[in-house]
C-alpha cells in the first residue's frame, strides 16, 4: 500500500506593510524635515522591499550633504549611482506621494514599518530555532547557547535586548563630526564650564557669548572666535541676580530687543521668579532642546551645601547639566566661583580655577579661567585650562572699558598669541601691585610711543627701542611691543 504524499501548506507571506513603507519615503518627499523624524525610528534593513531600502539609504545621504530631497534630485542620484531601474523608474519614485496622507503623521508610518519588521525577524530566528532543535547532531549545549541568545530579544526594537543598551553602526555613520558653536570656544554637544573668583566679570562674558550666538554664522566672538552657528534659542539662567540690574546688564550689551516676541531667540529666568528651577523639570528639558543654556552661576543649581564642597557631583549637578545635553541642548555653559585662594595664585590650572567642583571639571569640554588684572578697565585674563579633543588657544585679555559702554560688548585688548601667561601679565600681588610711580612712569612711556607713532605710523619695535634709547632709557623689545599695543588701544579711545 503506498502512502499517501504529505504535502506542506503554502508558508503565509511574512509581515509587510507596503503602503505605510511608501508613506514614510512619500512624506519625506513633500517635507524634507520629517526625514529626522524616520532616521530617529528606522533603519534602511527595516523596510521590507529593497527598492524602498535604496531610496530611503540616498534619501539620508542627500540630507547629510544638505541637499534638498526632492523628485528631481533624487531621481538624478539614484540614476548617478545606476539605481533607478532597481527602484523601480522614475515613474515609482513619482507615485511615492501621490493621496499621500497627513504629513504630520510620519512617525506612526515609521512605527508600522518598525513593527513588522521586529516581526519579521522573529519569524527568521523562530526558523533558527527549530533548525538547531531538529538538527542539534549532538551538540546540545551549543544548540541550547545559540538558542538563548535567539531568544534574547527586543520586541519592540526588533533586535537582541542588549543590542539595545549600545549604538548601532547606523548611528556612527548618521553622527556629523566634532563641531562646534563658537570655534576653538565652545563646543556643540557639550558642557564648558568658566571659573573665577567671584566680581570678575563671568557674567560679562556670558553676556557676550550670548551676544555672538544671537549674531550667528559670520561674526567674531571678541574678534578672535569664529561663530559658526545662529542660535535658535538661548536660556539664561541667573538666579544670583534679580531682574532690575540684570535688565540693566542686557541694555549695556544691546541684548534688550531680542526678549522681544518679534525675535523671541532670548528667554531670562532670574532671583525675581523664584529659587532655581530644577534641571531635570521636565519644562526645562523641554526649553532647552535646540537651546543654548547658560547656568550663571552652575553652585545655584545644587542642592543646599557649601559651595566649595566635592560633593556638587553626588547631589546630583553633573548629572542634570548632562541631562540638558541629553534632553538636546546645543550647548552648557556654566559658570563657577573659583576658592578665594585663587586671588594670590599666578599660574591658571583646571585644579587651581575649578576647585570645588568635585567631578564636573573634569567631565567638562572644555574649561576656562578668569582673572581681572585691572578692576578700572575690567581688564579681564582668560586660559583655557582644559580642551577636549581640540587645540586649545593660548591666553588672551578681554577689557570692558570702554568698549561696553561705547560698543555694547567687551573687547579685544591682547590676542592669543600675543599675550603673556598670567604670570606674566598680572601685577607683582606679592608687592601689592605696580607702584604709584611705577605707573605714572609706564604711562610717561606709554605716551612717549604714542607721539613717535603720530609722527612716523610705519616704526617697528626696534625702532621704538632705538627711541627710548636715544631718551637714556633702558626697555626691552617685549615691553615695547605692549607699549606700543597700549599706546594704539588708547588711540582709538
Amino acid at each position: 500500500m503506498k502512502h499517501a504524499e504529505q504535502h506542506s501548506p503554502i508558508a503565509p507571506p511574512l509581515p509587510q506593510n507596503l503602503e505605510a513603507e511608501r508613506a514614510v519615503l512619500g512624506a519625506v518627499l513633500l517635507d524634507n524635515k520629517v526625514l529626522s523624524d524616520a532616521v530617529e525610528n528606522l533603519r534602511p534593513e527595516d523596510f521590507f522591499l529593497d527598492q524602498h531600502r535604496r531610496v530611503f539609504v540616498q534619501m539620508i545621504a542627500l540630507s547629510e550633504t544638505q541637499q534638498a530631497i526632492d523628485l528631481v534630485i533624487l531621481t538624478d542620484e539614484l540614476q548617478r549611482r545606476g539605481e533607478l531601474e532597481a527602484v523601480g523608474g522614475a515613474p515609482y519614485l513619482a507615485s511615492l506621494a501621490n493621496g499621500m496622507p497627513r504629513v504630520s503623521n510620519v512617525a506612526h508610518y515609521a512605527r508600522i514599518v518598525k513593527e513588522k519588521a521586529a516581526l519579521r525577524s522573529i519569524v527568521h530566528r523562530a526558523e533558527r530555532v527549530g533548525e538547531l532543535a531538529l538538527n542539534s547532531n549532538g551538540n546540545v549545549t551549543e544548540a541550547l547557547a545559540e538558542i538563548r541568545s535567539l531568544c534574547d530579544f527586543n520586541f519592540e526594537a526588533g533586535t537582541p535586548a542588549w543590542q539595545a543598551m549600545f549604538h548601532s553602526f547606523e548611528e556612527f555613520e548618521r553622527t556629523p563630526p566634532l563641531e562646534f558653536a563658537i570655534r576653538q570656544f565652545l563646543q556643540i554637544g557639550g558642557a564648558t564650564m568658566i571659573g573665577g573668583l567671584a566680581g570678575h566679570g563671568k557674567t560679562f562674558i556670558f553676556l557676550s557669548i550670548v551676544k555672538a550666538l544671537l549674531k550667528g554664522r559670520g561674526a567674531k566672538l571678541w574678534n578672535v572666535f569664529d561663530v559658526e552657528e545662529s542660535a535658535v534659542r538661548i536660556l539664561y539662567l541667573i538666579p544670583e541676580s534679580t531682574l532690575a540690574p540684570f535688565k540693566h546688564r542686557l541694555r549695556l550689551f544691546g541684548l534688550y530687543d531680542y526678549l522681544r516676541p518679534q525675535d523671541g531667540r532670548l528667554w531670562v529666568r532670574t532671583l525675581d521668579k523664584g529659587p532655581a528651577p530644577c534641571l531635570s523639570d521636565a519644562k526645562i528639558l523641554a526649553a532647552a532642546k535646540g537651546a543654548h543654556v547658560i547656568l550663571d552661576t552652575a553652585i545655584r543649581f545644587a542642592a543646599e551645601g557649601e559651595e566649595n564642597s566635592a560633593s556638587d557631583n553626588q547631589r546630583g549637578l553633573a548629572s542634570d547639566m548632562f541631562a540638558l545635553l541629553g534632553a538636546g541642548a546645543r550647548t552648557v555653559v556654566c559658570g563657577h566661583h573659583s576658592p578665594k585662594a585663587f586671588v594670590g595664585q599666578s599660574v591658571m590650572t583646571l585644579e587651581g580655577v575649578l576647585r570645588g567642583t568635585g567631578d564636573i571639571g573634569a567631565t567638562m569640554c572644555t574649561a576656562f579661567g578668569v582673572k581681572q588684572i585691572d578692576a578700572a578697565q575690567n581688564l579681564l585674563h582668560l586660559e583655557c585650562v582644559k580642551a577636549r579633543d581640540f587645540e586649545a588657544p593660548g591666553p588672551f585679555e578681554i577689557i570692558g572699558r570702554p568698549f561696553i559702554d561705547e560698543r555694547g560688548d567687551l573687547g579685544l585688548y591682547k590676542a592669543p598669541g600675543e599675550c603673556g601667561t598670567l604670570a606674566e601679565e598680572q601685577p607683582d600681588r606679592n608687592a601689592g601691585g605696580a607702584s604709584p610711580e611705577s605707573r605714572k612712569e609706564r604711562a610717561r612711556r606709554v605716551d612717549m610711543v604714542r607721539n613717535w607713532l603720530t609722527e612716523d605710523p610705519n616704526l617697528t619695535a626696534a625702532g621704538l627701542c632705538e627711541r627710548f634709547k636715544k631718551s637714556d632709557i633702558k626697555v626691552g623689545e617685549s615691553a615695547v611691543k605692549n607699549y606700543r599695543k597700549e599706546a594704539l588701544w588708547r588711540g582709538d579711545e
